[in-house]
This record gives structure tokens, sequence and C-alpha cells, in this order.
């Protein structure tokens, strides 16, 4: 009854927010709804199996841009992809010493909270190197949940728009095509989860599609109604996870929170605008590749913006992967810190 409210008070707001005409409005809208329900102690509940699953669904909407052309372009563009990702965990490295001394917290805590990465990784990493889990946990979620809100908005009052068709819309839906990508992306999706790979429930569906995409093989599209449904459903996990009970042990920690995720969010968008002069990139697809919010989030502000989808999710997973491979090492040698078993 709890996942079923949120999902049904998740899905008002996106309707309000699409009635309103306002940016990425079943997204937005679901997540401001039920994060309001949490903070005021309403049962609004999300539902971790359901959002993996339309996860997939995701995956599988922007994977359809990768088409041989784009892909040959992204190859190309490989030196730019990795010092926008250099740059962007470069940029939350910077910050961490700033948010320990502000927030008086330990530097294991500050560095796993300023580095853009997932929520629960970072919490874990963070308390396998003496932090606390609860802080860094926090600061992670309210990066993607204001990244999610503020930039659609921000895009929107500043007319950042671009012309690239969403081609999950324009290709015909073929239900027994769109079950077969399904079934192989949620083949793949297992397969990197379980090689540890969080991320894996978007990244598994997005990889098979693109992959196939790119071999020239039309596939289907999706209709409207499913990828907003699904955007109803990350929405609600998203908005889920501000409860009282996780939010008031650190009221303290709260505002230098904000305040790092702000300064996040300016360093990367600076970053980003001088990257895209220095190789005559798409501006508005680069603020949203080096952006930390999390890949799904703003690759769909690309799609219902008519940016380049492609280079934003490229930007992404290459930043994932980095952050997956670079974090902990480089926090041992800035730090001189051993993490526990």
């Amino acid at each position: 009854m709890r996942v079923a409210f949120g999902l049904a008070l998740g899905g008002v707001g996106g309707a309000v927010f699409a009635w309103l005409h306002l940016p990425l409005p079943w997204l937005i809208g679901a997540l401001v709804a039920v994060a309001a329900a949490r903070i005021a102690g309403a049962p609004a509940e999300g539902h971790p199996q359901l959002r993996n699953v339309f996860l997939g669904i995701i995956g599988i909407a922007l994977g359809l841009y990768f088409t041989p052309a784009t892909a040959a372009v992204l190859m190309a563009k490989a030196p730019v992809l990795l010092l926008a990702a250099f740059i962007t965990l470069a940029i939350g490295a910077a910050l961490a010493p700033i948010l320990a001394r502000r927030a008086k917290v330990d530097m294991a805590t500050a560095w796993f909270a300023s580095i853009p990465g997932g929520v629960a990784d970072m919490a874990m990493l963070a308390e396998v190197y003496g932090g606390r889990p609860g802080p860094v946990a926090l600061a992670q979620l309210l990066r993607v949940c204001s990244v999610v809100v503020l930039v659609p908005n921000i895009f929107a009052l500043l007319g950042l728009r671009g012309d690239v068709p969403q081609a999950a819309t324009i290709l015909p839906f073929v239900p027994w095509v769109l079950a077969l990508q399904f079934a192989g992306g949620l083949a793949a999706a297992m397969l990197l989860v379980r090689v540890g790979v969080r991320a894996g429930w978007m990244l598994g569906p997005l990889a098979v599609t693109a992959a196939v995409t790119a071999s020239g093989i039309t596939l289907s599209g999706l209709p409207p109604w499913l990828t907003a449904a699904a955007q109803v459903v990350l929405g609600t996990s998203l908005g889920a996870a501000f409860g009282r009970e996780s939010i008031r042990p650190l009221r303290r920690f709260l505002p230098h929170a904000v305040s790092q995720v702000l300064l996040l969010m300016a360093g990367c968008a600076t970053a980003a605008v001088l990257l895209s002069w220095l190789f005559h990139e798409p501006m508005g697809a680069m603020i949203l590749g080096t952006a930390p919010g999390g890949v799904a989030e703003m690759s769909l502000t690309g799609k219902v913006l008519g940016l380049d989808v492609a280079l934003i999710v490229t930007l992404h997973v290459t930043r994932i992967f980095l952050v997956t491979v670079l974090t902990p090492p480089a926090f041992r040698l800035l730090h001189g810190r051993q993490g526990k078993e």
C-alpha cells in the first residue's frame, strides 16, 4: 500500500507538472511530490525492483541514439570524453577539503560526499576508509535530486535547446521487438550487477540497444506513455529517500551539503563551457554531460531538450568508470589512508 500510494502520488505530481508545461515534468513532478510527502511524514515509498525494471526501459530509450554515424563520431571524441570526466572528478576532489572544514567532518566523509558517484557506493567506501556513511549518502542524494530539479529549469529559462529528434518516439513501436530488446538488456544488466556495477540495471539495456543500433539494425521505438511511466517510477524512488528519519540526525550537516552541491554544479558548468569552446562541442550537451547528476536523469533531460543524447550518455558512462576505478586509490594517495577489510 505504501508503494502504491507513492506511485500514485508521483503520477499526480508528474501530471501537474506536465499540465504546467514544466521541463521534464514526469520525473521532477514525481520527485517533488513524493519528497514533500515523505518530509511531511506521509507513508509514500518507492520499490527498488520496479525501479530497476523501468531503468531498463530508460536505458533502451537512450541506446536508440547510438546510430552507426554517432558511434563513429564518439570514438573520435575519446580524448574529450576522458578529459571531461577527469576534470569533473578533480573538481569534486578539490571541494572536499572545503566541506571538511566548513562542516567539521573527517576527510574521508568529505571526500566521498564530494565525488559525484552512486549513493550506496560512496557511502560504503566512506565507511571502509573510516568516514561516516550517513552524511555521505545524504550529500550524494541531495546532489542527484538538486541537479535533476535545477538543471532542466535553468536550461528552460536560458532557452538552451537542440534540434536532435527523439529517436525512441520517431521509430515505430513493435511490441515483440521491444520484448526481445528488454530480455537481452535484462540479461546484460544482471551480468553487470553480478560483477559489481550498480548502475547495471540501466547500463545493460543501454549497452545492448546501443550495440545493435550502432550495427545498423533498426529496433522498436517506445511509446510516450511508457517513457513517462519510467520517469514517474524513477522520480518516486528518488523522492522516497527523503525521510524524516534520515534527515533529522543530519540537520546540521544539511546546509553544508547543499552549498557543496551548488559549488560542484557551478564548477562543472564552468568546465563544460570551457571544454565546449576549446573543442567546438555543443555547449548544452557538454553541460549536461559533465553535470554532477545521474546518467539517467541528465540523459533524459537532453532527450527532452533535443540535445546530443549519445554524447551526454557517453560522458556520464566515462565518468562512472573513472569514479569506480580511481576514487579509492586517489584518496589513499592524497590522504594516506588505508581502507578496512
